[in-house]
């Protein structure tokens, strides 16, 4: 499928520019709240690892979104979605971050197909 771009003669079907936008913001907040956390008592190298892994699932996501790659935007939210559900901790910052993920793929995937004119 070929993407749409202000020269091609379809409508998008949705606006997937807001959250785009939207998904690099919750990126930025959503890496701060992990510097944050990171700093707390009980500091390990097993936290940093697993730190690492959300940050670079969401910046895969987010680096999807972006991208306009629903696919990739997809497989970031999942992942961050999986290590959600693991980590008590964070489930709160984590899995609305995968939501955004998941609503950006969504509506890129949606923006892919296009309305002829008639």
């Amino acid at each position: 499928m070929s993407r749409s771009s202000p020269d091609d003669s379809g409508m998008p079907i949705t606006g997937s520019r807001p959250a785009r936008g939207l998904a690099a913001a919750a990126l930025l907040a959503f890496l701060g709240v992990l510097v944050v956390y990171l700093d707390r008592p009980g500091y390990t190298p097993a936290r940093l690892a697993l730190f690492l892994a959300l940050g670079g699932a969401a910046t895969l996501g987010t680096a999807g979104a972006v991208l306009q790659r629903a696919s990739i935007a997809a497989v970031g939210a999942l992942l961050l979605a999986l290590l959600g559900f693991w980590q008590a901790t964070l489930w709160i910052f984590v899995l609305p971050m995968a939501g955004v993920l998941a609503a950006a793929s969504l509506l890129i995937a949606l923006d892919e197909r296009t309305v002829e004119d008639r």
